[in-house]
């Protein structure tokens, strides 16, 4: 097949990892994978590129200028190669661009959260209606997901395929590698105590507060690992705990795991299943998350606990917790893999043809 990904993003988040990994696999296999646009790490993996000169990713800063420049975003469709399935995952390419590629070839796309509310969502929700009327299937990332969009797209264009992750790139060292991980990776200061580790894009939607909240309460060390417009908020929070550390941006992001004890999960009202869950659960961390975020119901799956509060987090329950170690290693394999996954993307690109 040849499979065209149109998408802009300068943002490197859960979205952007996920078309990565997805024309990656998608090569790997044979099939001829161009991207239209930009995404982080696309040309790091070696995979080809072309520029559309689309507008930046619609966003409430962007909106009101990115839904003027509809029409001749929709005329720059004409410089995008033939192909066999056109693929979108952004709501500026959904709803501006699915119409015209859809009279040349099947258009897919993914939902990788639930629907956003307020104005802005009313808003989308109207052009988004509109633009499923020529989408050939919609990959939904849960079935919660699924559930926001079948009064609107029809549950015989919704196809649910969960996140999945390289569950090799994360698996948990041996003991011995483990160690050499801690003392190389970790603040010395941090050797005598449980270390909690989150690993996300540091937004307020997200409450990241909660995960110090959390650490502290229960006297484990705290590693903060990404970057964001939240992480001055998160900073002065701390207020200069020395046992809270601010990472920023890290690209070992497996093995900063692998140093750690166990994950601390705070999700947005608008996640979908959560890939950084997957990834910690997949290296044998126990995950901490809070009652209410999406995502929660794969935590007995990984050893974990869901909180109503961060102060229920006490070192005792820490210390059981920990005893369980590994526990969701074996579920993330079998149901989050990412083989399995690209057997569902080829499965629904090949309907789509037929």
């Amino acid at each position: 097949m040849i499979i065209t990904m149109v998408s802009v993003s300068d943002t490197a988040g859960g979205a952007e990892a996920h078309t990565v990994a997805l024309g990656r696999g998608l090569r790997d296999r044979g099939h001829d994978v161009t991207l239209y646009g930009r995404c982080p790490g696309w040309e790091e993996r070696g995979l080809d590129r072309a520029d559309i000169r689309l507008g930046p990713k619609w966003s409430r800063r962007t909106m009101a200028v990115g839904l003027l420049r509809v029409p001749v975003e929709r005329h720059r469709t004409n410089a995008i190669a033939d192909s066999s399935v056109y693929y979108l995952q952004f709501k500026r390419e959904q709803i501006a661009l699915t119409a015209p590629l859809a009279r040349r070839a099947p258009v897919v796309w993914t939902e990788h959260g639930r629907w956003m509310g307020g104005p802005v969502g009313r808003l989308l929700l109207a052009g988004y209606a509109r633009a499923a009327e020529h989408v050939s299937r919609v990959v939904c990332v849960s079935e919660a997901v699924a559930a926001d969009l079948e009064p609107v797209v029809g549950r015989d264009k919704l196809v649910v395929v969960p996140n999945a992750i390289d569950t090799r790139r994360y698996a948990a060292p041996p003991p011995a590698m483990r160690a050499v991980l801690r003392q190389r990776l970790l603040p010395s200061r941090f050797h005598d105590r449980p270390v909690a580790v989150l690993a996300a894009r540091l937004h307020g939607a997200k409450r990241h507060d909660r995960a110090v909240a959390a650490a502290l309460a229960s006297e484990s060390a705290l590693v903060v690992v990404g970057d964001g417009p939240d992480r001055e908020r998160l900073e002065r929070l701390a207020a200069g705990n020395v046992y809270v550390h601010f990472t920023g941006h890290r690209d070992d992001v497996p093995d900063l795991l692998a140093a750690s004890d166990f994950y601390v999960y705070c999700g947005a009202e608008t996640d979908g299943t959560p890939t950084c869950v997957l990834e910690a659960a997949a290296g044998g961390l126990p995950i901490v998350a809070f009652r209410g975020d999406p995502g929660t119901e794969l935590i007995p799956y990984c050893g974990g606990l869901v909180l109503g509060e961060p102060t229920e987090l006490t070192a005792d329950a820490v210390s059981a917790m920990l005893e369980r170690r590994g526990t969701g290693v074996a579920y993330v394999e079998q149901r989050h893999g990412r083989d399995r996954w690209l057997d569902a993307y080829e499965r629904t690109f090949g309907e789509c043809l037929r």
